[in-house]
């Protein structure tokens, strides 16, 4: 697949060249024939990649830890549940503080709790320290101070099943 992608992008660019080369003395053709190129290159490398699911670089908003891997001189790469029950796959420049905030939220995970990356609307920023102690219901982890993790306590914050029918 990917060996198709690059020998469909040799061919279009032989094809563009050559007829830069044909059209290299006419200034008007020039000069919307190279930015149009330059987009079209680009477009379709950004919607290629994001076919194949690669990760989104970048810093997620809102949703629920899921999962993450540490590529640790280079990368983290975090899964969060977003909108309507999405996974999207983040990846994020590595520090050691985001490191050991990561454990921390994994920590809390494996105990059985739901770390919400956010801000807690009951309470404020999840500002706590990413070393695990004295996390305090509705405090939180906070990564590099770029992403704040929060417990969320599902029994406070569902409201009461009606049970009468």
């Amino acid at each position: 697949m990917i060996g198709f992608l690059i020998f469909g992008l040799v061919v279009l660019s032989t094809i563009c060249l050559w007829i830069l080369i044909e059209e290299r003395k006419s200034w008007k053709f020039l000069l919307w024939f190279i930015p149009v190129f330059l987009v079209l290159v680009t477009s379709t490398y950004v919607t290629y990649t994001s076919v194949l699911g690669f990760p989104k670089v970048g810093i997620p908003e809102r949703g629920m830890y899921l999962r993450h891997y540490i590529d640790e001189p280079n990368w983290i790469y975090l899964w969060i549940l977003s909108k309507n029950n999405v996974p999207m796959s983040y990846q994020i420049v590595y520090s050691r503080e985001k490191h050991d905030a990561l454990e921390g939220v994994k920590g809390k995970v494996e105990e059985g709790k739901f770390m919400v990356l956010g801000e807690d609307e009951q309470v404020g920023s999840g500002d706590g320290e990413g070393d695990g102690t004295g996390v305090r219901p509705g405090e939180g982890y906070t990564i590099g101070g770029d992403i704040s993790f929060y417990e969320w306590d599902f029994t406070d914050n569902m409201p009461p099943k009606d049970t009468q029918e």
